[in-house]
């Protein structure tokens, strides 16, 4: 999580190590006025931000919603990008595709001199950040992915609002967000029999699946499903093979995440998916509902802003009675 303090000439962020608890990851220390004392320990940060440099996908949205997309000035993996308004820019060349997000072009990140980069943050600090902060370009480290739950992913617009001076716009647009959450998820308190469901795909021989105490798994509990790993205290994936999970799944109704497009690739793929109940209903859904030919998924941008649309398909699938207006947004079903 992170954590935001108000002093009399600066604000202070502070992100929090989920690694090692009770330790911190990054303090940051922003202040509007050249003049003032700031304390030793952090990074000092100019507010608000004019330029930015932006290597996860996931923080388009929370730019966007603040009205502040148009600071970007670079980015990574220019072809997989989803939002509109990035890849106009990109193909404008008013913003700079810098690579493989694992590996961005330092000479060009440094020409475009930005006043901080936004990342993710991982276990261990990547080479890139590193030689960032050598050269005296900040970089705000973003953890939202380690959340648990799809409203503390959401709350991070707040994290990242305070670098723009924006913290009540954020609040206001979260409390609007949570409310919507909240108000889907009581419709289906009163359901009877949940239906059973499974998710995930095979990748290279292993399928993963959510543990009983992730962000999946919390999205499953609250659209009223029924989820073999729910009392699971495992807040990370769980790697299985084939025979497992059609031992574990093969009588649940609904598949969600499935990585094909139709029935036909899935039998093509493995015809062992063919043995899944939910293939037999045919109530399969992929992620793919807004995409690019590129390989552009707004999956993998919008939906950390929007729990409550991803709660909403869950619960169109499923039951579909409880919100009759509503089309999906991110789900689709296998063709």
């Amino acid at each position: 999580g992170f954590h935001i303090e108000h002093f009399d000439s600066f604000i202070r962020v502070k992100i929090h190590n989920p690694w090692a608890e009770g330790e911190i990851y990054a303090i940051y220390n922003l202040y509007t006025n050249d003049t003032v004392t700031l304390p030793q320990q952090g990074t000092n940060i100019k507010i608000p931000l004019a330029s930015l440099v932006v290597n996860t996908f996931a923080y388009f949205e929370f730019l966007d919603q603040l009205g502040e997309l148009d600071k970007i000035t670079g980015t990574s993996d220019g072809f997989r990008i989803y939002n509109p308004k990035i890849r106009a820019g990109l193909q404008e060349e008013r913003i700079v595709d810098l690579g493989n997000p694992f590996n961005m072009n330092i000479e060009k990140t440094l020409a475009l001199n930005p006043q901080a980069i936004l990342t993710s943050a991982y276990a261990q600090r990547d080479n890139y950040s590193e030689r960032m902060i050598q050269a005296g370009v900040p970089v705000i480290y973003n953890l939202e992915w380690m959340e648990n739950s799809p409203l503390a992913r959401a709350e991070w617009i707040k994290m990242i609002a305070a670098f723009f001076d924006k913290e009540e716009m954020a609040d206001s647009i979260f409390n609007k967000i949570e409310w919507r959450y909240h108000s889907q998820k009581e419709k289906t308190k009163d359901i009877q029999k949940r239906h059973t469901i499974m998710t995930g795909d095979n990748f290279q021989g292993t399928w993963y699946v959510p543990g009983g105490n992730s962000f999946n798994a919390a999205l499953f509990r609250d659209a009223g499903l029924d989820y073999y790993y729910k009392n699971d205290e495992r807040s990370g994936s769980i790697g299985l093979d084939i025979e497992t999970v059609l031992t574990q799944f093969g009588n649940a109704e609904y598949w969600f995440g499935c990585a094909a497009k139709s029935y036909k690739e899935l039998a093509e793929k493995d015809p062992k998916y063919l043995l899944f109940e939910a293939v037999k209903k045919k109530h399969v859904f992929n992620n793919n509902n807004r995409t690019t030919p590129s390989g552009g998924n707004d999956y993998f941008e919008s939906a950390i802003a929007y729990p409550d649309l991803l709660l909403c398909d869950l619960i169109k699938a499923v039951y579909p009675h409880l919100l009759p207006h509503y089309t999906f947004t991110y789900i689709k079903e296998l063709e």
